[in-house]
């Protein structure tokens, strides 16, 4: 009878609690997540970047937003916004260390983890959990952000297909907001 009253009891106090955070939410404020120096660094690009592209030798432009989400536990990534090309990076702090997933257009999600960071230079690695799963598949396999300044950015990323590398595409980023 005592653990029957002591569920009841339990179950009033989470659905009165979830009733007043529905209500307000700002009432269970929590302090904003600081996160890791890499994070930290990537939370510093919120904003937009304007510049090219080179892709197979040519040169296209391109857009790319930053915007830091999740109460700051996150910043999103997206690239060339409003196309039909648009791509979906989320930066965040895998046990206490920088990773992402890149959300690509061939249809895939590699997850890559921070292998260094250098001054304002990131380097990434995929991810050893997606090793296997990803070994014939096209796919992101490294990304290398340096951010010369606050306000100039570029990004290296390496293409991976069948185990072997199949090609690079580079940023050259301007801040413009």
């Amino acid at each position: 009878m005592k653990f029957i009253l002591a569920l009841i009891s339990l179950c009033a106090m989470t659905i009165a609690s979830t009733a007043v955070f529905a209500e307000n939410p700002q009432e269970m404020e929590l302090p904003p997540y600081e996160g890791s120096p890499a994070l930290k660094t990537m939370k510093a690009l919120a904003g937009s970047w304007e510049g090219t592209h080179i892709m197979h030798g040519k040169e296209i432009p391109a857009k790319i937003e930053y915007k830091v989400s999740s109460n700051g536990s996150t910043v999103v990534e997206t690239m060339f916004p409003g196309s039909k090309d648009e791509m979906i990076n989320v930066y965040h702090d895998k046990s206490g260390k920088l990773a992402m997933t890149h959300y690509c257009s061939v249809g895939n999600q590699p997850h890559l983890d921070l292998a260094a960071m250098e001054g304002k230079t990131l380097s990434f690695s995929l991810s050893p959990e997606d090793t296997t799963h990803l070994a014939d598949e096209g796919h992101m396999h490294d990304l290398k952000i340096t951010m010369s300044d606050s306000s100039h950015l570029q990004q290296e990323w390496s293409f991976f297909e069948k185990g072997k590398q199949g090609g690079t595409t580079t940023f050259d980023l301007v801040r413009v907001q």
